[in-house]
Order: C-alpha cells, then structure tokens, then sequence
C-alpha cells in the first residue's frame, strides 16, 4: 500500500537538528504502561553502580551494567519521554476531537509531539540492552521482578513483555516521516487549542495509512485493535 498522500505538504515546518517530530496516538495510556517501571529498574541500576564507586569490594566484580543503561544516562531519557509523553494520553473530549470528514465518527486522538531524537533512539537501545542474552542476571532478575509487577490492560505481564512492550513504544516514536505524517502534523498544529479538528478527505485517507503503520508496529497488524485508531 502507498503512503503517498493526496497532495505534497509543504516541508519547511521541520524540526530543529537533534529534535524529531512525531505523532503520538492516544490508546489511553497503553503505550507508556511499561515507562514507570523502566525507571524503576534503571534508578536501582544507579544506585547499585554508586554503592560500587562508593564501597568497593576486593572479592567482588562490580556489576556489569551495559551502556545506555550504565551512568543513568537511559533514565534520564526516559524521564524526559515520560514527562513529554503522559499529556497525550487520556485525553478528555474537551481538549478537541480528532473527526472524520463531515464528523462521521471519531478517531483516537493524534498529537504532534517534537521530541530529541536521542531519547527515541536511547528507547530503543535500552530496549535492546535489557533483552540482549547476555544481559548480567542480577540485572535480568531486576528486570524480571518489575515485569511481574506490570499489568497490561486486565492481566499481568510477563516477563518478556517489558522489553517487547518498550522496543515497540520506541518503534512508534520513530516512524518514518512520509508526506501523510508531515499533512497530518501540518493540520494538527493549525487547529486551535481545544477545538475539534475534522479531517478532509486527503487528510482522512493520510490517517488511515499511518494509522495501519502504526497498528503494524504496535498491534502486529492486529485487525481488533485497528478500530481503537
């Protein structure tokens, strides 16, 4: 399927360099679920390199802790994504709909979001640390326990989830940027504060095309989920 969008929106809306324009669905939350206990996992992960530093033992390695997760510098990007991020989720109706053409239904709402392109990428490496297979199994243990503690919708989650669930945040956060994604943004940011905003029928066909990217990475092509977009 094409991603072309009727039309060329106009590319001088660009981000500043290091800065990324994304657009963040609201699925009420879901997406951030396994945020909070990053950042639990990775504040242990400091504390436990301080105590090293500051209380070395001569019959004990230190522990291994890979980078980014090493100098706390994952925590302090998923800190800033958590910050950034939570106002887009649950969104009350008083904050504007997002309308199909002439109001005939309504979509999850949408918004365009510019965020540093380190935290993305930062995501997802710590993604990728906290799954490797050599991960250290104090860490792995760490992880585990906070896996455990995460609850999905209705159930709990297992232990690999925690790391899917955050490779696949990271993965939306860095969807390729398509002339769909620029007229999307373009229209978000041109609607007022508070006010619905009802797509044309160029715009509807460009959010039926990132919305099915997005169910992609998320969902898996999941066709039950694709309605919650």
């Amino acid at each position: 399927m094409t991603e072309q969008a009727t039309g060329h929106p106009g590319r001088g809306d660009e981000p500043p360099a290091g800065q990324r324009t994304v657009l963040v669905v609201d699925l009420d939350g879901e997406p951030l679920a396994p945020l909070p206990a990053l950042e639990e996992i990775l504040l242990c992960l400091g504390t436990w390199e301080d105590d090293d530093r500051q209380d070395p033992c001569a019959d004990t390695e230190p522990l291994r802790v890979p980078a980014p997760l090493a100098g706390r510098v994952a925590l302090a990007a998923v800190q800033r994504l958590l910050t950034d991020l939570t106002p887009t989720q649950s969104r009350r109706p008083e904050r504007g709909r997002l309308l199909a053409p002439d109001g005939r239904y309504e979509h999850a709402p949408l918004t365009a979001l510019t965020l540093p392109a380190a935290d993305i990428d930062l995501l997802s490496a710590t993604a990728a640390a906290l799954g490797h297979p050599g991960l250290d199994p104090d860490i792995g243990e760490l992880v585990d326990t906070h896996s455990e503690q995460l609850t999905l919708g209705y159930r709990q989650a297992e232990p690999p989830e925690l790391v899917s669930h955050l490779a696949r945040l990271a993965g939306l956060l860095d969807l390729a940027p398509t002339d769909d994604t620029r007229l999307l943004t373009a229209r978000l940011r041109a609607t007022p504060p508070g006010t619905d905003c009802v797509l044309s029928d160029a715009e509807e066909a460009a959010h039926a095309r990132t919305a099915d990217r997005m169910n992609h990475i998320w969902a898996h092509g999941s066709g039950i989920d694709r309605y919650l977009y």
